[in-house]
């Protein structure tokens, strides 16, 4: 079903995460290499989102109605790609695609994209378009009725949740800048890496981002009876405000909470190991609908085989930062 006023929701919180972490911590909120630094080389700016993440899909655990949950039938062995090997195999490539490709939806896409990356633009077509081939020629995306594209109109409950949800976040964002924010402290940054990683968690999940099924109707585009325009919504109301927004303000003033930013400064460079990386990943995500943030909440949503995503998506990773 086209949820679109959730994912529309979901997306806006993507939107406040990313550029969040842009602006306070002067970083890319880059799932797949704040994943695998959190582990080799934990520090607040790695360690904070990606345990604020755990604790945003925690909180829609405990408080959300379960209809918000993500849900996993998607990768049953028995209508999967690649059967029981579908979870390992789109792991390990999916951390090798996005350490050869510098990065996955998150940093390419939420604000590549957004400060006009000719290098995230390259990626973003690679990725999106080898995802939608493999999508296409395993038929990953699930058969349903009534059809995905059909739409679901909120109920009065969940727009007063969603809404009150995007308040208190923008809100929380305002105070947090306003009282507690202070250029240099490690206080503020853990609190502030903490605040995007959690709104970030909480973004997947209501977008419909993290349950493989939607994610897969998306790069099901080819094939117009299952299709799910969900994610559609998340470039209209998560990319978008992120490309106003650095259009508007770009880079300056320094940060909140560090001395000075530390984004990719090269913005133009294609080279193989991008373009093949980058496709690399586009198979692994189009096999199985994950992609690092979303598989980061697996492993808390989705018992052992959530825990086999992440682990071969480890090994990919760093067989790829060491070998290649």
């Amino acid at each position: 079903m086209f949820n679109y006023f959730q994912a529309g929701v979901g997306a806006l919180l993507l939107h406040i995460s990313s550029s969040s972490f842009a602006y306070d911590d002067g970083r890319v909120l880059g799932c797949s290499s704040l994943i695998y630094r959190a582990i080799t080389s934990p520090s607040i700016l790695t360690t904070g989102p990606v345990a604020g993440m755990l604790a945003g899909a925690a909180a829609v655990a405990a408080f959300f109605p379960a209809q918000y949950f993500p849900d996993y039938s998607a990768l049953d062995p028995s209508i999967s790609a690649l059967g029981a090997w579908t979870v390992p195999v789109a792991g390990l490539l999916v951390g090798l695609g996005t350490k050869l490709g510098s990065g996955c939806t998150s940093g390419h896409m939420l604000i590549g994209l957004a400060r006009r990356s000719l290098r995230s633009l390259v990626a973003v077509a690679t990725f999106s378009s080898v995802a939608m081939l493999a999508t296409y020629l395993t038929g990953a995306a699930p058969v349903t009725s009534p059809p995905p594209y059909t739409v679901a109109s909120p109920s009065p409950l969940d727009v007063k949740l969603l809404l009150a949800l995007v308040a208190a976040t923008y809100a929380t964002r305002h105070i947090l800048r306003r009282f507690v924010y202070r250029p240099g402290s490690k206080f503020s940054q853990l609190v502030s890496s903490l605040f995007s990683g959690i709104t970030f968690g909480l973004g997947l999940v209501v977008s419909g981002m993290a349950s493989p099924g939607t994610t897969l109707g998306f790069l099901a585009l080819p094939t117009p009876e299952r299709f799910n325009p969900s994610l559609l919504m998340v470039m209209a109301f998560g990319l978008v405000p992120n490309f106003i927004e650095f259009s508007v303000k770009g880079t300056e003033p320094a940060p909140t909470c560090v001395e000075k930013y530390e984004l990719p400064r090269d913005l133009t460079t294609i080279t193989p190991r991008l373009v093949i990386g980058s496709a690399i990943f586009g198979l692994g995500w189009g096999i199985s609908g994950i992609c690092p943030g979303p598989g980061l909440l697996g492993a808390f949503f989705n018992g052992k085989d959530g825990l086999i995503w992440l682990a071969t998506f480890l090994a990919g990773y760093g067989t790829a930062s060491h070998c290649l």
